[in-house]
């Protein structure tokens, strides 16, 4: 569409041009001069009225509010006076009348300068058209059940995975999870501000769907809901361990890698001479840019040489993780070595007796040992901590790499104690904080969850987007421009399983039947009206508002100058006679 200033450019040039022509022609065709200027004023005038035309001026006219009536807004008890619609989703009434959406009513009603929105507010179709309006809530009745949710997108194999939630409105609930095959996961009672947190292990790769439910103090069901589980494997990633001695730490290591699909090169030195090791691990440039992370011990730090300590350090540079497992004292060389690393490495007396919460449960998990060491940095941040707020692992960002240290020294103990999932726990988040980064970022999707018929929004996609869904494929329309470049929009159709796929990435969600989770779909609407209220500025309610005017006026003005224009071009009026 071409903008006004560059119209009126254009409308300029041709008025310039006009004046010439008519200068030329008085040159052949004598006349007087005031018909020259007659008809320059009038060319003039003629394109001053179609510009106008074209784009109005617009006027200051009174602002008003409009009150609009959304889902619920029958349990609002005193309804303000002035003017009402109602979108879609809001309870029938003869007397309100109905628009299809509230772009259509701004674009219908332009000196509406504020809304007061009843009821449970606007869903995701309405929330970007009240830009620029001021916007004032009355919510109706609070939603009873569900009304708070979060748990991961993706889940790796073999790690816990947790889901956090709310309820509202019932006293005494008790919420169950149940797996696929109806038998009970985890059960926990809402805590005085009606919140809980229930729990799984990942033991298979692919999509199920748990059931949540959420009981009364009778054991009577008031909801279910369905949790969408997607379980992946996790990347192939590779490590490198070096040890300066055997122990059972070690071959839990081996045991948790194995399981969890990682690839796993160790090297055990047993004495002079004398090592136990599964391939190559020599410590060289190459071997390393190959490795995701490096799992080393202060012995065997100890007995790299000096040219082997300084390629770690430049791998680190480079973006490969270094964990140093402490089992036992470290020498003044690490931590020197620790230290241009960004990590100050202090000794302490002795070791310490830690204990770890447990993810669920009542069961204790078996004390663990601590090496005494207190560990700092600039940046530094903690990975794992005791109950007691000892800090058991620590990082920092090294580089394009990170390094860390772990003061557990035998971890081993969970595994052989019959937590398993403890052990897998510490590792993985030992794993999934220093390991190198993954090249390519997987799709954020913005919303969290997605019901039929409502836009789900996908951002950091590639060009050739697209869903799938049962065999079918749909395109997506991917933003190329502006503030919401790489992103797109989608509508499911039906209840079910998606994939999203861009580039190389695959991400898998859920869209949930229309009728399930009311209580939790009414709470996000509520939730994302009040804070679209709380940006919206204040200067919307002043009491003047800009209104486009109306073309005709500007348009008969140009026919009356393009007619006189027309008529005085060909008239003899003000020509001299030539003799």
């Amino acid at each position: 569409m071409i903008s006004a200033s560059l119209l009126a450019g254009l409308f300029a040039i041709a008025v310039l041009i006009s004046a010439v022509l008519i200068q030329l022609s008085a040159r052949r065709h004598p006349s007087r001069p005031w018909r020259g200027i007659t008809l320059t004023v009038l060319s003039a005038l003629s394109a001053l009225m179609l510009y106008f035309t074209l784009i109005p001026p617009s006027r200051q006219a009174p602002a008003g509010e409009r009150v609009v009536m959304t889902a619920h807004s029958d349990t609002v008890g005193n309804l303000p006076e002035g003017k009402r619609v109602a979108l879609p989703e809001a309870p029938a009434r003869k007397e309100v009348p109905r628009v299809p959406d509230l772009a259509t009513l701004l674009r219908r009603s332009p000196d509406i300068g504020s809304l007061l929105i009843v009821g449970d507010g606007l869903t995701a179709r309405d929330r970007e058209s009240v830009t620029g309006h001021g916007i004032r809530v009355l919510p109706g009745a609070a939603p009873v059940g569900l009304v708070d949710f979060w748990m991961p997108e993706s889940i790796v194999i073999g790690n816990r995975w947790q889901l956090r939630l709310r309820v509202s409105g019932i006293a005494g609930a008790r919420i169950e999870l149940r797996d696929p095959s109806g038998a009970l996961v985890d059960a926990k009672a809402i805590d005085a501000s009606g919140d809980a947190a229930l729990s799984d292990i990942a033991r298979a790769a692919g999509r199920v769907n748990y059931q949540l439910r959420v009981l009364d103090s009778t054991g009577k069901i008031r909801e279910s809901f369905t949790v969408p589980v997607a379980v992946s494997q996790p990347p192939a990633l590779k490590l490198l361990s070096r040890s300066g001695g055997p122990g059972p730490d070690l071959k839990a290591l081996r045991r948790w890698a194995l399981d969890a699909g990682l690839q796993l090169q160790s090297h055990i030195d047993l004495g002079p001479g004398m090592a136990v090791r599964t391939e190559d691990a020599a410590i060289h440039a190459d071997t390393l840019a190959a490795q995701d992370m490096l799992i080393v011990d202060e012995r065997a730090w100890q007995g790299f040489a000096a040219g082997q300590r300084r390629t770690i350090r430049e791998a680190v540079g480079n973006g490969l993780g270094l964990l140093l497992r402490v089992t036992g004292p470290v020498s003044a060389q690490t931590t020197a070595d620790f230290r241009q690393m960004g990590l100050r490495i202090e000794a302490a007396a002795l070791t310490q007796s830690v204990q770890m919460k447990p993810d669920t449960g009542s069961a204790e998990w078996p004390t663990l040992t601590r090496q005494a060491l207190r560990v700092s940095g600039a940046d530094a941040r903690s990975v794992l901590v005791g109950t007691q707020g000892e800090v058991l692992a620590i990082w920092r960002a090294q580089g394009n790499g990170r390094v860390g240290v772990l003061l557990l020294s035998d971890s081993y103990r969970l595994a052989l104690a019959g937590f398993g999932d403890a052990h897998s726990r510490i590792w993985s988040s030992l794993v999934l904080v220093l390991a190198r980064p993954q090249s390519e970022a997987p799709p954020v999707r913005r919303s969290d969850l997605a019901w039929p018929h409502e836009r789900v929004v996908f951002c950091q996609l590639q060009p050739d987007a697209n869903i799938q869904s049962e065999g079918e494929w749909q395109e997506l329309l991917v933003e190329t421009t502006g503030m919401n470049r790489g992103c797109a929009g989608f509508w499911p159709e039906a209840t079910g399983w998606y994939t999203l796929n861009s580039g190389e990435n695959r991400l898998p969600f859920y869209v949930h039947a229309p009728k399930e989770g009311e209580a939790l779909r009414r709470s996000m609407i509520r939730t994302a009206t009040l804070k679209l209220a709380t940006r919206a500025p204040n200067t919307a309610m002043a009491s003047q508002v800009p209104i486009p005017g109306s073309p005709w006026p500007w348009f008969i003005g140009w026919l009356m100058s393009s007619g006189l224009l027309w008529w005085l071009e060909r008239s003899r009026l003000g020509r001299e006679r030539v003799l």
